[in-house]
């Protein structure tokens, strides 16, 4: 081996070549935009939620965190949707996931998370032993496992569930005042039958019959105009309330009676991307990805999860 050019094109061609996501390898994209209901000017300056006449684009990815590019939609599994708002001073992420709580709050947790998905390959699926060896060590998770492994953790569609932010988010008005957010997409369906339950054993016949039945589902919605429109609710609460532990947990649901949900606006995806395909493997996301007047909840996970994202999305050679 003395042609060193030879090598150093074959380095080069090795470092440009597609890699995998880490997890949330599976997805689709689509284009659309994001209107509010009113200005939430006592909260946030942010500019997304001044304006009820202003509509901001949007560019979403909905996917699946366990399995590759072929697993089957309607696998017990947690979905996400990640949304990037293209606001004039910036761009904001936000994700959310299909369930209210996460498995863990603590970095510690997220190798013995890593190794409990992942059954084949990384984050291939649900290891058994090790699973439920994690809930053991963790019993704080059980709160999100028993969703998992309820009716919760299983669909065949992206258009009608609902999805609950992952972080919980800063908002900061014009006086300095702060305020801790969660959001949650409420899907605002015509057809009942998009809302419908998925059990184990119609899981289980359509992941053989018709596996990329979510993707392909959403694709059509939009194509067909049946454009898929969500309602974001939000929780807001003093900033004082970071002084409760139990608020700033990610594995535990904020007290209603405390902070109700409010209708905050309307997002509806109306198109997909001109090459939706190759921007369903490319378009990234990072947490840290904020805008004037809303910030994420700094704490040791966030941090992690947020080097994470960029940079997995450096490593694939996409931007953010």
């Amino acid at each position: 081996m003395t042609d060193f050019l030879l090598l150093e094109q074959m380095h080069k061609m090795i470092k440009e070549m597609p890699k995998p996501r880490l997890m949330f390898r599976k997805g689709v994209s689509a284009r659309g935009f994001f209107r509010p209901y009113m200005p939430f000017s006592e909260y946030t300056r942010a500019s997304i939620l001044q304006n009820a006449n202003e509509a901001t684009p949007v560019a979403v990815r909905f996917s699946s965190m366990l399995g590759d590019r072929g697993c089957a939609d309607t696998m017990r599994n947690i979905k996400e949707l990640d949304i990037k708002f293209m606001a004039a001073g910036g761009t904001y992420d936000m994700l959310c996931q299909s369930l209210p709580v996460s498995l863990i709050d603590d970095n510690a947790a997220l190798m013995d998370l890593c190794e409990a998905f992942s059954a084949g390959e990384f984050f291939d699926g649900i290891h058994g032993e090790r699973f439920w060896s994690f809930l053991v060590k963790h019993p704080e998770a059980f709160n999100c496992a028993i969703r998992l492994f309820s009716h919760e953790g299983l669909s065949d569609s992206f258009v009608g569930i609902g999805w609950y932010s992952v972080n919980t988010a800063v908002w900061e008005n014009e006086l300095g005042e702060k305020f801790l957010v969660r959001y949650k997409w409420v899907p605002v369906t015509e057809n009942d039958t998009e809302k419908r339950r998925l059990d184990r054993n119609a899981a289980e016949f359509m992941a053989g019959f018709d596996p990329h039945r979510a993707v392909r589902n959403l694709e059509d919605c939009i194509l067909q105009g049946k454009f898929p429109a969500y309602e974001l609710h939000v929780q807001i609460l003093d900033y004082q309330f970071t002084l409760h532990a139990s608020y700033t947990k990610r594995t535990l649901l904020w007290n209603e009676a405390v902070a109700p949900y409010i209708a905050a606006g309307i997002m509806k995806l109306t198109r997909l991307p001109k090459d939706f395909r190759r921007e369903s493997e490319m378009l990234s996301f990072a947490p840290g990805n904020t805008i004037d007047g809303i910030e994420l909840y700094r704490d040791s996970l966030s941090d992690l999860m947020d080097y994470i994202y960029r940079t997995e999305a450096l490593e694939r050679g996409a931007s953010l």
